[in-house]
């Protein structure tokens, strides 16, 4: 994925100011910054969630700049937000799931036990509702979820908010 020149307001407020980056297959890239410097923004425009002003984002040799976000979706990029949208009423093997939606059953189990691999609390809670989760936990079913849809490019705004630190470290591993 590359990113040049991008530029993105919020009104009459400029966020993004010609930023310019490369991401390559299998990298793991950190973006860090002080709050409010424009970090969940620049995930949010990859994502197709907000609009660029100006320059370009490619993906897999595809202009995806101002792409619909289920469009981008569908070509595999996938961003857990901060927020973590989780469906608090649904368990956690519910909300699972529902990131293997555009996937067949057999690859959906094999994505479920992936998951678990990474998250064996999540296992042990599977029948749980979201919502009684510890803040951690929620992270790490949103997590899962976006690993449940296969992405090619994973997108992680505050990935270890809530984790304790033994699951900051599988977070690398995913």
């Amino acid at each position: 994925m590359s990113i040049k020149g991008l530029h993105v307001s919020y009104g009459t407020k400029e966020v993004l100011r010609g930023i310019d980056y490369e991401v390559s297959e299998r990298e793991v890239v950190a973006v860090l910054g002080a709050n409010g410097s424009g970090k969940s923004t620049s995930l949010n425009t990859i994502s197709g969630f907000v609009a660029a002003l100006a320059g370009k984002v490619v993906f897999d040799g595809i202009d995806i700049t101002n792409m619909p976000a289920h469009k981008i979706y569908r070509l595999g990029v996938i961003q857990v937000s901060q927020s973590r949208d989780l469906f608090p009423f649904l368990t956690v093997e519910h909300n699972l799931r529902l990131g293997g939606v555009i996937r067949n059953r057999a690859e959906i189990e094999m994505q479920l036990e992936k998951v678990f691999s990474y998250f064996p609390r999540l296992k042990e809670r599977r029948k749980q509702l979201a919502r009684t989760l510890s803040g951690g936990e929620q992270q790490m079913v949103a997590i899962g979820r976006a690993v449940m849809a296969k992405p090619r490019l994973l997108l992680l705004d505050e990935p270890s908010g809530g984790l304790a630190p033994q699951f900051i470290n599988e977070i690398g591993t995913i």
